[in-house]
C-alpha cells in the first residue's frame, strides 16, 4: 500500500477513535440556582464518576422498571422546594442514577417514565457530613423494552443448578 494511503487510513482511524470516545462522556456536575446535580450511570466508568460525585451530594436517585429492576434512563425529573414552588430543577436524566445537592429543606421529587409518575418527598438537613439519602423510583414494566424472565429464571433453575456436568 502506498505511503499516502497508509497515512490517510491511519489518520481516518485516529479521527474515528477520537470521535467515538467523545460519545461516552462522564457525567458532568452542573449547578443552577444553588442546586447541583449529575445524572448518568450507563457503564462502569459513569457509575464510578457518580459514586465519586456523591461526596458533593445529599440525595441519590435510582430509576428502575419491572419486577427485575431493569435500570432505565430518559426519566423526566422535576424537583421543587416545598417552601418556594418557584425554586427547583427540571431535567431529563440521561442515565438511571442522579446525584443531587439540594439546599436544606423539604423537596418534592417527581419522576416520569413511560407514562408513569412517581413522587417522593425528602427533607434534607444543613449538615454536610451526612451520607446522601437514597431514593428508589420503581416504574412498571415497559411493554416494548423491559426484558422478561426466561423459563429457567422463572423456575429458579438454570445451568448453574444442573448436576453432573
Amino acid at each position: 500500500m502506498p505511503l499516502a494511503k497508509t497515512l490517510h487510513a491511519g489518520l481516518l482511524l485516529a479521527l474515528t477513535l477520537t470521535a467515538s470516545s467523545g460519545w461516552a462522556q462522564s457525567p458532568a456536575w452542573r449547578e443552577q440556582e444553588s442546586i447541583g446535580w449529575a445524572c448518568g450511570g450507563i457503564g462502569f466508568e459513569e457509575r464510578q464518576t457518580l459514586k465519586a460525585l456523591e461526596a458533593r451530594a445529599n440525595a441519590v436517585l435510582l430509576f428502575a422498571a419491572g419486577t427485575r429492576g431493569t435500570l432505565v434512563a430518559d426519566v423526566a425529573l422535576r424537583v421543587v422546594s416545598s417552601a418556594d414552588a418557584t425554586r427547583g430543577l427540571e431535567v431529563v436524566a440521561d442515565g438511571p442514577i442522579c446525584v443531587l445537592k439540594l439546599p436544606a429543606g423539604t423537596w418534592k421529587i417527581e419522576a416520569r417514565h413511560a407514562n408513569a409518575v412517581r413522587e417522593r418527598s425528602v427533607t434534607l438537613g444543613a449538615q454536610a457530613s451526612a451520607a446522601p439519602q437514597r431514593l428508589h423510583f420503581a416504574f412498571p414494566d415497559e411493554a416494548t423494552g423491559s426484558p422478561r424472565a426466561s423459563p429457567e429464571e422463572t423456575s429458579g433453575v438454570g445451568d448453574h443448578g444442573k448436576v453432573g456436568r
